[in-house]
């Protein structure tokens, strides 16, 4: 794996691991008006932060939905930032998300060939 693929996995995995703290903490701290809020606000990068768990075996419609939902949340948290002023680090994490995918080592990963495993019982010849 390319160290731009491992970097957006990492990356991915951290959002969604600060997406799910903050939903319990906004829901310990916040009541649940505010756990709700906090989830809805991270509810696509936990939704990348799944993907990234696949990164390693699967091909590349996996790339693709990684960056159009880092894209969205682009967008999300660019209308959090015009709106209250918050939103940097989930902005920050989806850019970096969308460069690292866009990158031709992680293109070139995404749509190797795969090799299939030998069915059960058939030996290879």
């Amino acid at each position: 794996m390319p160290g731009t693929v491992r970097a957006a996995r990492i990356t991915a995995l951290v959002m969604a691991g600060v997406c799910l703290v903050g939903t319990v903490l906004g829901g310990v701290l916040g009541g649940p008006r505010l756990a709700g809020a906090a989830f809805a606000g991270g509810v696509l990068n936990l939704v990348v932060g799944i993907l990234a768990l696949r990164y390693g075996s699967a091909g590349k419609g996996v790339r693709v939905a990684s960056i159009v939902l880092a894209s969205m949340q682009i967008l999300v948290g660019l209308g959090a930032m015009a709106r209250a002023g918050s939103g940097l680090l989930p902005l920050a994490g989806a850019i970096t998300l969308v460069a690292l995918l866009s990158q031709a080592s992680a293109k070139a990963w995404f749509t190797r060939p795969f090799r299939s495993a030998p069915s059960p019982g058939v030996r290879p010849m």
